[in-house]
């Protein structure tokens, strides 16, 4: 084998004819290490061994070598999508010649198959420029007859396969293709009953993972899995550089994100660490896309799984990542604390509102924009993903993600319209100012509501569904009896009756109740507040009064964003809120760090 690669053409089939007369294996030894050698050192190979491998593995497809299909397979993983330099160009020519000169052989792997089609439909979007019409032009034919010819393996590729027929729509093949799809279904294949049929089968991770090269692969499961959140900006710059540079890799952003969603699926240790989460990267992903194109193909690639999730058969992976703002309440800390440099903790506090406002107007839009024919489908797929996330406490609340005030107003008028069943309502003696109603692009009253569903009503009462009960959905400033009725909401709470179900209540809520009341919070001095006005206000008083952990970590929470928004703070503003600060975190302060008894350890 080595032998084929570094020798002179005029030598090599002499050489691949001894290979064959002293081989007991059937050439199995010789694909294992040749396989070995491509996944992990394809890139250093020169142009000339490159060109060696492309013949060996042609004349192993002649001579019918048994399990010569994974070779193929780790091939095409280094011809990247959104690279259009001359090396990966030559590569996907010659596999795309390879595999037209051996149609029959191809045709005995419905596995092989599939990947392909996969491969070539997401390069075929990158190949637009004049210099590689020609390419495209052979990619299209070859495809778009291997579509037509084995449409049922292609079935089996699942939602993603409609993802990537979108992409190139407009190519007039395969505008013929869509209308035979949406239209003529059966006569692609007897089994197919249209493109609901596709939009319901999830895509197996193997196709997402064909789409990245395996040094690709590498740097991203090592930034998601051992980067800790805070340090990761290098790495991302690193990345960036070598991959996202130039304005045609843009396209490979919807790659890297589908690899993120379907295949990076963190373990709850890794979850509960200091490692840069999923959404962190995501983000970063789509904030930093030069194209407009691309990054609208970004942004559907996020929330594709949504549209129409089944329990049954997707994975809530798969949809977690879609719900990036509240994730940094988990583990009763915000982790801002983990951050060394102030300017990491801005950038993400910042990312976290942003993803906010993606979220609810990327639903807005995707609803009646995505498929007019099927939204009724569209809507009872992102209603169960929501489900999902409640039933299995990805999240304890969608409140704050829809009642947020960091949402622009009209939006937010319109998540309340499309979204009522997830908006958590006021507590009592809260009061919401009442906006009047805005014409919208959307008819609620005929369009499906969307990417919410409908929403299981564990319990009735905020406290359930809430962490720490904070009512996050305050709009008026103005109101002047606010601060006492809040009092009284918050009496209220503490009272709740003892026959109250303790399935029902977060089991922080549980130990706080069953705990003895202990009040030796230290007393807050009335002036000192009252110089503090509206949210911050609100804000300490909610610090103050807070009795669960997890609480008061939200209210320490927001009282930082609140601190960050503001552009001009007045400095007798900050010493009043410094003051606030030390007399409601005096027990923090004055916590002993060692134990009374000392032990061995």
């Amino acid at each position: 084998m080595w032998g084929i690669l570094v020798t002179d053409t005029c030598y090599i089939f002499q050489t691949y004819r001894d290979l064959t007369l002293i081989t007991r294996d059937g050439l199995g030894l010789v694909l294992n290490s040749l396989s070995h050698l491509i996944l992990e050192r394809y890139l250093r190979l020169t142009d000339v061994s490159r060109s060696q491998v492309l013949w060996l593995l042609r004349e192993m497809m002649r001579n019918a070598v048994t399990n010569v299909e994974t070779l193929c397979l780790n091939l095409m993983r280094h011809a990247a999508g959104g690279d259009v330099s001359q090396r990966n160009v030559v590569l996907i020519e010659s596999l795309l010649d390879i595999y037209q000169e051996n149609r029959t052989w191809l045709d005995k792997f419905p596995v092989l198959i599939t990947s392909v089609v996969y491969t070539y439909l997401r390069l075929i979007e990158d190949h637009s420029g004049p210099k590689l019409a020609e390419l495209r032009q052979k990619e299209v034919t070859f495809v778009v007859a291997l579509i037509r010819e084995r449409f049922g393996e292609c079935l089996t590729i699942g939602r993603d396969f409609v993802r990537l027929l979108q992409n190139v729509a407009r190519i007039p093949e395969f505008d013929k293709l869509w209308k035979d799809i949406l239209l003529k279904p059966k006569t692609l294949c007897p089994n197919f009953t249209g493109v609901l049929q596709l939009l319901q089968t999830r895509t197996s991770r193997r196709f997402f993972q064909s789409r990245l090269t395996p040094e690709m692969e590498r740097k991203l499961v090592f930034l998601t899995s051992s980067v800790r959140f805070g340090f990761h900006k290098r790495y991302q710059e690193w990345f960036q550089r070598q991959y996202l540079a130039t304005q045609e890799s843009q396209s490979l952003r919807c790659d890297l994100i589908r690899f993120i969603v379907g295949v990076i699926h963190p373990t709850n240790e890794l979850l509960c660490s200091d490692i840069i989460p999923r959404w962190a990267v995501i983000g970063w992903l789509i904030t930093t896309c030069t194209s407009n194109v691309a990054g609208s193909n970004a942004k559907l690639a996020l929330f594709y799984d949504w549209l129409f999730f089944d329990a049954e058969k997707d994975n809530i992976m798969n949809i977690g990542t879609g719900k990036v703002d509240t994730n940094m309440y988990k583990g009763g800390r915000t982790r801002y604390g983990l951050y060394n440099e102030k300017k990491n903790t801005v950038h993400t506090l910042h990312c976290c509102q942003w993803t906010k406002s993606l979220f609810t107007d990327r639903c807005l839009q995707i609803i009646p924009n995505f498929y007019p024919a099927l939204s009724d489908k569209v809507r009872a797929g992102i209603f169960s993903s929501l489900q999902q996330i409640l039933e299995k406490r990805v999240l304890p609340s969608l409140g704050p993600l829809f009642d947020s005030k960091n949402l622009d107003r009209d939006l937010r008028v319109m998540v309340r319209e499309v979204f009522k069943e997830f908006c958590v309502p006021p507590s009592e003696g809260v009061k919401t100012e009442e906006f009047p109603s805005i014409p919208t692009p959307l008819n609620m009253k005929d369009e499906p509501v969307g990417l919410g569903g409908p929403h299981i009503n564990h319990a009735p009462s905020p406290i359930n569904n809430h962490v720490g009960g904070e009512s996050e959905p305050m709009f008026s400033d103005d109101d002047e009896d606010r601060r006492a009725e809040e009092d009284n909401a918050l009496e209220d709470e503490e009272n709740v009756d003892d026959d109250e179900d303790d399935d029902d209540i977060p089991l922080a809520k549980v130990r706080l109740k069953d705990k003895p009341s202990d009040d030796k919070s230290p007393s807050l001095d009335p002036e000192l507040v009252q110089q503090l006005e509206g949210e911050f206000r609100r804000a300490v008083e909610s610090l103050h009064v807070e009795k669960d952990n997890e609480a008061r970590c939200q209210a320490m929470e927001r009282l930082v964003q609140l601190v960050l928004q503001e552009d001009d703070l007045d400095t007798d503003i900050m010493t009043t809120l410094g003051s606030c600060l030390c007399h409601v975190l005096r027990e923090q302060f004055d916590d002993k760090v060692f134990p009374k008894e000392m032990s061995d350890e």
